[in-house]
C-alpha cells in the first residue's frame, strides 16, 4: 500500500516541515506504482533550473524554506480582526509552500517568484501592523478570500481603474480565465499583480477569479466565482444588477455554463471559444461511454440549458479561424432554434484569441446591457435546467423534478394588470412562484387554479407553491403547503450525484481500523489518500479531514460527510448504514433491500459508494453523507478541461480485484441514479 502522510488541514505554520516527508512520500507512492499526476504538470528536475541562476538568485532561493517558515510563524502571532485581511496575507506563503511541494517549477524565472511572494506577504504584514490594508487601493492586485469549502485562502484578482468612484456600487466584469496548467497559485498570483487581461472597461471593476485552478470552471470552480465576487462586495461595493460576466477558451465554456445556469445573477454574458456539448467537442458519442456517464453530461453541457439565455443579452466571439469556434457557433444554432438570435463576432484571420475590433464590439454591445442593469423581476421568465442545484430565476423556482439529471422546463408569465400567470413546464413536479398577484388566477400547464391568498403588506405581492398530485410527472396540479412535502425527496441542496457533496462545506472522516476485509481495507486506504492528493493538488487546498470521534453535533447541522470505511472501520459508517438504503456484510451487498428495486451483489471481492442525505444530519438542516469516494473525475480527465465532468452518479458497486486507474477507482460493475425519493429504481 502507498505511504500516506497526513496533510494540516488549516495552519500554516507545520508545512515547512513537509519538504522532506513529501519526497519521501513522492518515493514511496512511485515505488507502488501511483496513478501518474496529470496537473500540475510535471516540471523539469530543480537542478537543472537552478543552475541557470546566477549567485545572487540561488542565494534567494535557498533563503526561502527559512523565509517561508518564519513567514508562517508571524502570521500565526498577528491579531487579525478581519480575517479577510488575513486571508490576503496567508495566500502568500501557502502558494509558495504548494509551488515547492508539488514542484511547480517550470522556467528558471519561476523560482523568483517565490521570493517576490514572501515579499508581498512581508509588505502586508507590514503596512497592517502600520495601520489599514492599502495594498487594496487600485491598480492590479492580488487579493484571497477563505473559501466557505474547505476553509483554504483563495486567490483572485481585481483590476480597478483609476479614479474610481467607491461612494456607491461599482459594475464588475468577471472575467473567466483559460486553461492554463502552469498557472497554479504562486503563478497567478504573480500574474494578477500585473497588466493582464482581455478587456478594462471605464468605471468597472475587473474581477479574475482564479476558478481554484484548472478544472473548467466546474464543481468547485464554478463556487469560486461566487465566492470571489461576494469577497469583493466586502471590499469594494458590487452594483449587482451590473455584473457581467465573460471568458474565453477554458474560461468561454466556464462563462456560458456559469451564465446559463445562473443566468439571474448578470447583466449580460459573453462567451469566447470554449466547449459547451461534450460529446461533439471530444467527438465520442453516448454509446461510447456507460450510459450514466452520457446522463451526467447533462450537469454541464450548456444546450439543455441554453433557453435561460433568453432573459438576458448575450454575445459570443470566435477567431475566424480558430479550431474552438464550433462553441460559439453551437450556442447560436441552439439559441437561433429558441427564437433568438444572438451576435457572433468573428475575429478576421484570428486563430486563438481576440482582435481589438472584436474587443472594441463587444465592449459596445455590453455597454447598453451595463447602463440598464440586470431585470429586478422580469414578467416573462423562461427557466431550463438539469437538476435542482441549477436554482431557480426571479420569481420562478423549480422545487421538484420528475427525474434528475434530464431536460426540465418552465416558461411563466405574469401579468400583473390581469392578475394572471401563466406557466408551462415540463419534467417538473413542484414550482414556487414568488412576487405574484393576489388574488390571481393561475393557469399551469392548461390547469386553471384560483389563487386568493392575501398580499405581503411591504409590497403587494404573494408567493405560492403548486405540486403534482402524489409529486408524479403526470400528476394534477394544485396548491400545497410547502411544509407538507416530502421531506425524503430530491429537492434544492439535496440532489446528487456524488461529486455534488463538494461543491459546499464538507469533511472527510477516515476508517479509524481494521474492516470486513484486507481488500477493502486496501481500497479505503488507498481512496483517501488519492482524495487527499487530489484535492490538494487541482482544487487548491487541505481536504478538511476530522476523526469520527471529533465529529459533532455542529459539524452535522453545518456539512457534508464523507466516510471512509465500513461498519468495521469507521463507526459513524455504522451509524449511518441503518439510514441508508444499503444493506452491506461480508456476503452481500444489497441496494434497495425489501424493495421492487433491490440489487445484490457479493460481499466478496465488492464495495459500495454512494450518495445520499445524512440520516445523521437534523431534520432541519438536511446534509449529505458520501460513502468511500471522493468527487469522480480522475488524472486521464484532467488532459482536458471538458472531460473533467462528473463520472459516477448516486450509487455503485466497485469490483476491488480491478486495480483503481487514472480513469475509475477499480471496476465498476453497477452504477445507477437514486429515484426521486431517494430510493433505488426498479430494473428495467
Amino acid at each position: 500500500m502507498p505511504l500516506h502522510l497526513p496533510r494540516p488541514k488549516t495552519s500554516l505554520r507545520s508545512r515547512g516541515l513537509l519538504f522532506l516527508v513529501v519526497v519521501i512520500a513522492a518515493a514511496a507512492a512511485t515505488e507502488a506504482g501511483a496513478i501518474e499526476r496529470r496537473l500540475p504538470p510535471k516540471a523539469p528536475p530543480l537542478a537543472d533550473l537552478l543552475a541557470k541562476l546566477d549567485d545572487g538568485q540561488r542565494l534567494a532561493w535557498e533563503r526561502v524554506p527559512e523565509r517561508l517558515e518564519a513567514m508562517q510563524q508571524r502570521i500565526e502571532r498577528t491579531p487579525f480582526a478581519d480575517d479577510g485581511v488575513r486571508a490576503e496575507i496567508e495566500v502568500f506563503p501557502k502558494a509558495v509552500a504548494s509551488a515547492i511541494e508539488c514542484g511547480e517549477w517550470w522556467e528558471p524565472e519561476h523560482l523568483a517568484r517565490a521570493t517576490w511572494a514572501l515579499d508581498e506577504a512581508e509588505r502586508r504584514l507590514d503596512g497592517l501592523a502600520a495601520g489599514q490594508p492599502a495594498w487594496r487601493e487600485g491598480g492590479f492586485v492580488p487579493l484571497a478570500y477563505r473559501s466557505r469549502i474547505d476553509g483554504s485562502a483563495q486567490p483572485y484578482g481585481i483590476v480597478v481603474p483609476e479614479g474610481l468612484d467607491r461612494s456607491k456600487p461599482v459594475p464588475v466584469w468577471i472575467w473567466l480565465h483559460g486553461r492554463g496548467e502552469r498557472d497554479t497559485d504562486l503563478h497567478f498570483l504573480w500574474q494578477k499583480a500585473r497588466k493582464s487581461g482581455e478587456f478594462f472597461p471605464e468605471g468597472a471593476v475587473v474581477l479574475h477569479p482564479f476558478g481554484r485552478y484548472c478544472n473548467g470552471w466546474k464543481g468547485p470552480g464554478a463556487v469560486d466565482v461566487f465566492e470571489a465576487l461576494d469577497a469583493l462586495d466586502r471590499i469594494i461595493p458590487v452594483d449587482r444588477d451590473r455584473v457581467v460576466l465573460a471568458g474565453f477558451s477554458m474560461g468561454g465554456a466556464g462563462a456560458w455554463e456559469i451564465g446559463a445556469r445562473r443566468t439571474d445573477r448578470f447583466c449580460a454574458v459573453h462567451g469566447g471559444a470554449g466547449f459547451v456539448d461534450t460529446s461533439r467537442f471530444i467527438g465520442i458519442q453516448p454509446g461510447d461511454v456507460p450510459p450514466w456517464e452520457s446522463r451526467l453530461w447533462l450537469l454541464t453541457d450548456v444546450p439543455p440549458v441554453a433557453r435561460n439565455l433568453l432573459n438576458l443579452p448575450v454575445i459570443a466571439y470566435s477567431g475566424e479561424k480558430d479550431g474552438q469556434r464550433a462553441a460559439s457557433e453551437i450556442m447560436v444554432a441552439t439559441l437561433a432554434a429558441e427564437g433568438r438570435e444572438i451576435p457572433h463576432q468573428i475575429g478576421v484571420g484570428m486563430e486563438h484569441r481576440y482582435d481589438e475590433p472584436s474587443r472594441a464590439a463587444i465592449r459596445e454591445f455590453l455597454a447598453p446591457a451595463i447602463a440598464a442593469g440586470r431585470p429586478r423581476s422580469p414578467d416573462t421568465v423562461h427557466w431550463a435546467g438539469t437538476t435542482l442545484a441549477d436554482g431557480g430565476a426571479w420569481w420562478v423556482e423549480p422545487l421538484g423534478l420528475g427525474e434528475h439529471c434530464a431536460p426540465a422546463r418552465i416558461d411563466a408569465v405574469r401579468d400583473t394588470t390581469s392578475s394572471r400567470v401563466v406557466v408551462e413546464t415540463a419534467n417538473v413536479t413542484v414550482v414556487h412562484l414568488r412576487d405574484i398577484p393576489a388574488p390571481c388566477r393561475i393557469e399551469i400547464d392548461g390547469t386553471p387554479i384560483a389563487f386568493e391568498a392575501s398580499r405581503d403588506p411591504g409590497d403587494g405581492t404573494a408567493a405560492v407553491v403548486l405540486a403534482r398530485a402524489g409529486l408524479a410527472s403526470d400528476g394534477a396540479w394544485g396548491i400545497v403547503d410547502s411544509s407538507l412535502l416530502p421531506t425524503k425527496r430530491k429537492r434544492p441542496g439535496l440532489t446528487g450525484p456524488i461529486d455534488e457533496a463538494f461543491d459546499a462545506p464538507f469533511v472527510v472522516v477516515p476508517a479509524t481500523g481494521p474492516g470486513l476485509s484486507p481488500a477493502v481495507d486496501r481500497f479505503v486506504a488507498e481512496e483517501f489518500a488519492h482524495l487527499q492528493r487530489r484535492w490538494h493538488d487541482l482544487y487548491r487546498g487541505e481536504l478538511p479531514v476530522v476523526e469520527a470521534k471529533d465529529v459533532t453535533d455542529e459539524i452535522l447541522r453545518t456539512k457534508h460527510l464523507v466516510l471512509f470505511g465500513d461498519e468495521r472501520s469507521n463507526p459513524l459508517v455504522a451509524r449511518a448504514l441503518p439510514g441508508l438504503p444499503l444493506r452491506w456484510t461480508p456476503e452481500a451487498i444489497v441496494f434497495g433491500p425489501g424493495t421492487p428495486g433491490e440489487r445484490r451483489f457479493p460481499g466478496a471481492g465488492h464495495l459500495p459508494v454512494l450518495i445520499h442525505p445524512n440520516p445523521l444530519a437534523p431534520a432541519d438542516a438536511p446534509r449529505y453523507v458520501v460513502l468511500n469516494s471522493g468527487f469522480t473525475f480522475r488524472e486521464e480527465h484532467d488532459v482536458n478541461n471538458a472531460l473533467q465532468n462528473r463520472r459516477l452518479p448516486d450509487w455503485a458497486v466497485i469490483d476491488l480485484a480491478v486495480p483503481p486507474d487514472g480513469r475509475n477507482p477499480g471496476g465498476i460493475v453497477a452504477a445507477e441514479f437514486f429515484d426521486e425519493a431517494w430510493g433505488v429504481k426498479p430494473r428495467e
